[in-house]
C-alpha cells in the first residue's frame, strides 16, 4: 500500500512538472486541457511503473528491510526527492532542475 502511494506521488509531481512546463512554453492554453494533460500523464506513467517495470517490486523489497540499510537509505532519499520536489511545485510552481 505504501509503495504504490509513493509511485502514485511522484507521477503525480512528474506529472505537474511536465504540464507546467508545457503551459509555460505557450501550449495547454486552457485550463481543461492543462486539467486533462495532467491527469493522462499521471494515470499512464503510474500504471506503467505498477505494472511494466520492476520499480515496485524493488521499492517494496526496500520498504521491507529485504535489501538491508542499502535499502532504506534508497527510502530515504525518494523520500527527500518527494518533499524537494513538492516544496519547489508549491513555492516557485515548477520543477527546479
Amino acid at each position: 500500500m505504501v509503495v504504490e502511494i509513493a509511485i502514485y506521488l511522484l507521477t503525480l509531481f512528474g506529472s505537474l512538472s511536465f504540464v507546467g512546463a508545457v503551459g509555460n512554453s505557450g501550449y495547454l492554453n486552457s485550463g481543461f486541457q492543462r486539467g486533462f494533460a495532467g491527469v493522462s500523464t499521471q494515470i499512464v506513467s503510474s500504471n506503467f511503473l505498477l505494472n511494466y517495470t520492476n520499480a515496485e517490486s524493488f521499492i517494496r523489497a526496500a520498504w521491507e528491510g529485504q535489501i538491508g540499510l542499502t535499502g532504506y537509505i534508497f527510502i530515504g532519499s525518494l523520500a527527500a526527492l518527494a518533499i524537494t520536489w513538492a516544496s519547489n511545485l508549491y513555492n516557485y510552481r515548477q520543477a527546479i532542475i
